[in-house]
């Protein structure tokens, strides 16, 4: 134990770096969670769309949606969200997959749709950076 003791007293800031590292991590992890929407990786999506006929509504701007989406994906800005839950509603009994740049703004966009009664929420984890890291083709119309 006196090692342990001995390192922390000598390199006391990388211990404390180390610890305030592992609390932003958990503070995001538990932020994600507190949402109650669950990620899904890519691939997850493609199976959520091949078997489940899910819906993608990318949540970007129209900018960001223009330059590259996922085919088939719906364009609803997150500041016009509620405007278009009456667009929306028809998909209610299908899986919805919200998709954003990083997968770090779709959770929060999903608490308006699950007020409103959507149940089958995802978002995508990583957002489109991992859609395009994972090699998985993207939709410039």
């Amino acid at each position: 134990m006196d090692p342990y003791i001995t390192f922390l007293t000598e390199h006391w800031m990388l211990a404390v770096a180390f610890v305030a590292i592992v609390l932003l991590i958990l503070l995001n992890e538990w932020r994600h969670r507190s949402f109650g929407v669950p990620g899904v990786s890519p691939q997850q999506l493609v199976d959520i769309l091949n078997h489940q006929n899910g819906v993608v509504i990318d949540i970007r701007t129209q900018e960001r949606f223009d330059l590259g989406h996922i085919l088939g994906a719906l364009s609803v800005p997150k500041e016009s969200m509620t405007n278009s839950l009456q667009l929306l509603n028809k998909y209610k009994a299908k899986p919805v997959i919200l998709v954003c740049h990083l997968g770090q703004d779709s959770p929060k966009a999903a608490q308006v749709l699950k007020n409103n009664g959507f149940t089958q929420l995802y978002f995508l984890a990583g957002g489109m950076e991992a859609w395009r890291g994972a090699g998985l083709p993207v939709d410039k119309k």
